[in-house]
């Protein structure tokens, strides 16, 4: 049957084996078998695909009528036109697996669903062919994993010290190999061993012979330090190293290859287990040869890339020298230290033995002489005077014969042959040999590994290491930034297309235009809010990302798109566009021409002057009555009334370009007039921007305009104009200013003698601030939420008439605690906001803040409060208006209800009110003690007003006649401080006038200064007494002068002071002169 089938037809069988075998598991194995069928499957990546492939991309470059060629050291398997899967060109079964960024092998690669993956082999080809949903992302794209960085250079490029600097800066872990091969086997070494360690080590003292007194002495305490010396070695020697030990320790004393398996121990941890596997590291050190990075590539423990840091042999040497000398004399001089302690003990116990010997003879001696004198006894005196003689010769020649002896028992010991010691010339040049031969082998090694490192497809960054530490990090920061900060977009894949195919693309459906349309993510990211220029003219750079068109407006920003493209993604969908709306006035010469132009160019708005308003009417609409009536005034040589212009204007902004680009106002409105023409035509900026500079600068700028050698033709622009000019602005730019700043608070100032640079990025944030607003404003209107309307040029007026319930009153004060506060005190509209077509204003930040949070809480329906009726609510008056009420009682007599109530209703608290601090409530005035205390009640009227006084009251406060009180208390309440101020001020000068006692002298300053600042005297009486005031001072400065400079002893004209005689004669002019009271 099955041949039949297949030799007649085209259909294929399905084969399912039914004996012994239930009805269900026959059922799921056949829906099974025919689901297979219809499931989307991938296949084998072959070399037509590869030519099917080229000649798309060859179609393409047709298509879009340009040539791109490729860098020449791009590999063309990763070209940013190939059509790579979800994974990049990593295999995505390793990365399923091992969680391990395996560069694929193009050989072994495979398609799915138009996209090709490379597979790291034939295994992980079969794998993901048998089942590429479970190896590719469903929900979100893949997650990268944990940063693992090689770190290599030779001995001495500063590896440990940017490793660990990368470690503390990316919160990663540091390995250091060699390190951790010693942790491993310093338990039974008990030190670190290898090459650099062995120049460390101290150098075995020689045993030295102590004298025979010492060696009795110390023998019991030399015996168990040695027996001691002796157990270590034979512990050493009869340690047994397991095999890894032993090949661990070959490798660190003399850099024999580690076994595989060891690796694998080592290795494979640090890829696959916690912490390293979540967190990251970067291993320092590994690999050091070619073998051990072909293990890596053959297991599978890839990297995210290698740091290889190259290093010149003199920065080396540089580096390493110091160090090592330094060693090197410490070496020596323990070395000199022992031979002059060796020679000089070798010289003690010769001398020790020469005394003692001499300590012999000595004796021996004495007893020859003891004999003799025993014999001398039983001669006669003739004999003995003989003898006498002879023995004195025989002592002479005993003590010379002492000597001999010794001279020739302890002859002077040759000096050994000692090994000359090294000089630090020779050592250094030693020392410079070794580090060379070092480092010659080290960058061998390392051009190996480097090779490798290519063939496995693992990146490697090189840097120069011989820089500055802090360059060098700098520019491992910078090459490590697509490995760190766009860690989250690895494996995305942008294509930067021509605007001609992304145009086509988009006509015909095949991909679909991105959420932010024709805006550019990264200058969006940037905070612009106004959205670049497009059509003729303004070239955009397109881009496809999984199967949406983004548009740039430079090459840079689609290459930092490309770069990172999940990080612009992030971001909210851009605004409603809002045409910009901006007046830049100032004086003449303030560059305001220069900023409109340059903001029109940039953004591609219109630049309109009133002159240029007319302009357009006249040349786009000669016929129309505007501009026969604008006409008639040029034709008399008349000034066109405002009110023409200001048609014209209204006339040019329907213009498509103002009404969707936007306009720049240059120069104008510069008049009261115009402001309220422009108003009535509903035509207001959303920021007026004055560039201030004073008039000097004015004319400066003027006389240098004149005269550069860039203008073309005469303007009329003199001196005498310019001052035409500026007075003309001065006059009326006053009530521009405070129009504006009162009406839509939309003025802005800018100091314009600064550089263009800082205007115009002053002008762009302003610009930018308001548009933003405005964009903000619309999309939270539209989405039904309430929004913020500072800034939004709303004027109080058209405030008043879109009040919401509450009025002026903050809601969320009202709603959470209960308080009236009334916002009309601040007459800005800073917390103020707008929800479903009504205004509203808060307190504050804070406030305002919870209602654009949740508005329905705190507006009606769900409002807990509802604002009082306008009878209902307090008022605050003042005392003329109060009077103006009699005879309408104060309530609670005119004592603070608030004072009372906060101190519990006691007597102390029954204070009397201020009767200017005065509030109407329920059509009762209430007096307050203080302003605090009136604001209070204010918030909480029905807490306050209806409050009953005690019986017994303190006794009223009447006020008393200044006139009717005794001199001193009317002097206290009239003249007190301006005599406190004058009779301190006497005391700190104490004047003394020439001629006058110091009691007259004090009294006339003291009425001099009472009546140079009598508040009751005119300004004209208290100027002309300041200038007696200070003349009296100085005239009392003369004694002192005098008195400092004049001697017991004559003194020439030319030696004393310039002004001595001068003030000498006035001194002496005014004796028998009294100042005059008047």
């Amino acid at each position: 049957m099955q041949a039949m089938i297949t030799g007649s037809t085209t259909i294929e069988p399905i084969q399912v084996e039914i004996e012994k075998r239930g009805e269900e598991e026959i059922f799921d194995e056949l829906i099974t078998s025919l689901e297979e069928k219809f499931k989307y499957h991938g296949w084998e990546y072959s070399g037509m695909d590869v030519d099917e492939e080229e000649e798309d991309l060859e179609a393409s470059r047709e298509a879009e009528d340009e040539e791109e060629e490729e860098e020449e050291d791009e590999d063309p398997n990763r070209s940013k036109k190939k059509p790579l899967g979800d994974v990049n060109h990593f295999c995505p079964v390793s990365m399923y697996e091992r969680n391990v960024l395996w560069p694929g092998n193009p050989e072994c690669s495979a398609r799915y669903r138009e996209k090709v993956y490379y597979l790291a082999n034939d295994e992980a080809r079969e794998k993901f062919l048998k089942n590429s949903q479970m190896y590719l992302p469903k929900k979100e794209p893949l997650k990268s994993p944990a940063l693992r960085l090689l770190m290599l250079g030779p001995k001495g490029s500063g590896k440990s010290l940017h490793a660990r600097y990368l470690a503390n800066k990316l919160n990663i872990f540091h390995i250091d190999f060699r390190e951790r091969l010693q942790e491993m086997i310093i338990a039974k070494t008990k030190k670190k061993i290898g090459p650099e360690y062995e120049e460390d080590k101290e150098e075995p003292e020689e045993e030295e012979e102590g004298n025979d007194d010492e060696e009795g002495a110390n023998a019991e305490d030399v015996e168990p330090a040695a027996e001691d010396e002796d157990k270590k070695k034979e512990e050493e020697d009869e340690m047994e190293y397991t095999e890894e030990e032993e090949a661990i320790k070959s490798y660190l004393e003399s850099d024999d290859p580690l076994p595989d398996e060891l690796m694998t121990k080592i290795l494979t941890d640090w890829w696959n287990t916690e912490p390293f596997k979540s967190t990251g590291f970067v291993l320092e050190g590994f690999p050091r040869t070619s073998d051990e990075a072909k293990y890596l590539a053959e297991n599978g423990l890839y990297p995210d890339g290698a740091v290889l840091l190259n290093v010149e042999d003199m920065d080396v040497v540089g580096r390493l020298l110091p160090p090592k000398l330094d060693k090197w004399r410490v070496k020596r001089d323990k070395r000199l230290a022992k031979k002059n302690k060796k020679k000089e003990k070798a010289k003690k116990k010769r001398d020790a033995a020469i005394e003692k010997r001499r300590a012999e003879l000595t004796k021996e001696r004495d007893e020859r002489r003891a004999e003799r004198k025993a014999q001398k006894g039983e001669k006669d005196s003739d004999e003995e005077a003989e003898e006498g003689e002879e023995e004195e010769e025989e002592e002479v020649e005993e003590e010379e014969d002492i000597e001999a002896v010794l001279a020739e028992e302890f002859e002077e010991e040759e000096e050994e042959d000692e090994e000359e010691e090294e000089l630090e010339e020779d050592a250094v040049d030693r020392l410079k040999n070794d580090l060379a031969e070092v480092y010659d082998n080290d960058t061998n090694r390392l051009a190996d590994v480097q090779q490798t490192l290519e063939e496995a497809l693992i990146p490697r960054i090189e840097l120069e290491g011989g820089r500055k530490p802090h360059i060098v990090r700098y520019l491992l920061s910078k090459n490590l930034k697509p490995y760190v900060d766009f860690r989250h977009s690895r494996f995305e894949r942008v294509y930067a297309i021509s605007e001609k195919l992304a145009t086509k693309m988009l006509r015909v459906g095949y991909k679909q235009p991105s959420r932010f349309g024709k805006w550019d993510p990264v200058q969006m990211k940037d905070g612009e809010c106004i959205q670049p220029m497009q059509g003729p003219g303004y070239s955009t750079y397109p881009a496809i990302y999984r199967g949406h068109i983004y548009y740039f407006a430079s090459h840079d920003n689609r290459d930092m798109f490309i770069q990172d493209p999940m990080s612009y993604l992030k971001q909210p969908s851009p605004k409603p566009v809002v045409p910009i709306r901006i007046a830049v006035i100032g004086p003449p010469k303030s560059g305001k021409t220069t900023m409109a132009t340059r903001f029109a160019e940039t953004y591609g708005l219109m630049r309109l002057s009133l002159g240029e308003a007319i302009r357009q009417v006249m040349l786009n609409q000669p016929k129309s009555t505007l501009a026969m009536a604008i006409n008639s005034y040029m034709v008399r040589g008349q000034t066109i009334p405002d009110e023409l212009t200001i048609q014209a204007l209204e006339t040019t902004l329907l213009d498509m370009r103002c009404q969707t680009r936007g306009v720049v106002f240059d120069g104008f409105p510069m008049s009261k007039r115009q402001i309220d023409l422009m108003t009535q035509k509903s035509i207001i900026p959303i920021r007026i921007v004055e560039l201030e500079i004073d008039s000097k600068e004015t004319m400066v700028r003027g006389t240098k305009d004149r005269h550069s050698p860039n203008r073309a033709y005469p303007v009329h622009d003199s001196a005498q104009i310019l001052a035409i000019k500026l007075s003309n602005y001065l006059r009326e730019i006053g009530e521009v200013r405070k129009w504006y700043k009162e009406q839509h608070k939309n003025f802005v100032n800018m100091n314009g003698n600064r550089s263009k640079w800082w205007v115009w990025h002053q002008l762009l944030d302003v610009a930018r601030k308001g548009v933003s607003q405005i964009q903000l404003y619309l999309q939270r209107v539209a989405d039904g939420k309430a929004s913020s309307v500072a800034d939004m040029c709303i004027t109080p007026q058209e405030f008043e008439v879109r009040l919401g319930d509450f009025g002026q009153y903050c809601p969320v004060n009202l709603a959470n605690k209960g308080e009236l506060i009334d916002c009309s005190v601040n007459p800005t509209l800073e917390f103020a906001a707008e929800f479903r077509g009504h205004y509203y204003k808060m307190a504050g930040q804070e406030e305002l803040e919870e209602f654009l949070h949740e508005p329905e809480k705190y507006v009606p329906p769900l409002a807990p409060v509802k604002l009082p009726a306008r009878h209902l609510l307090p008022r605050q008056i003042t005392g003329v208006q109060a009077k103006a009420m009699f005879p309408k009682p104060i309530e609670i007599q005119g004592y603070c209800p608030v004072t009372y109530l906060d101190g519990k209703c006691r007597y102390e608290a029954i204070i009397q009110g201020d009767r200017e601090l005065v509030v109407l409530y329920r059509d009762n005035l209430y007096y307050f003690e203080n302003e605090k205390k009136l604001k209070k009640f204010m918030r909480l009227p029905e807490k306050y007003w209806n409050l009953t006084l005690p019986h017994k009251l303190p006794p009223k406060k009447e006020p008393i006649a200044v006139t009717n009180i005794p001199m001193l208390g009317f002097m206290e309440q009239t003249v007190a401080t301006s005599i406190n101020k004058a009779l301190t001020a006497v005391g700190s000068l104490k004047p003394k006038y020439p001629f006058l006692s110091v009691t007259r002298s004090s009294q006339i300053y003291f009425a001099y200064h009472l009546k140079a600042y009598n508040p009751k005297s005119s300004e004209y009486v208290r100027k002309k007494y300041k200038q007696k005031l200070m003349r009296f001072e100085e005239t009392c400065e003369l004694i002192k002068y005098l008195g400092n400079n004049m001697t017991v002893k004559y003194k020439d004209p030319k030696a004393r002071p310039i002004d001595f005689d001068f003030k000498l004669n006035q001194f002496m002019a005014l004796k028998g002169i009294e100042p005059t009271p008047t």
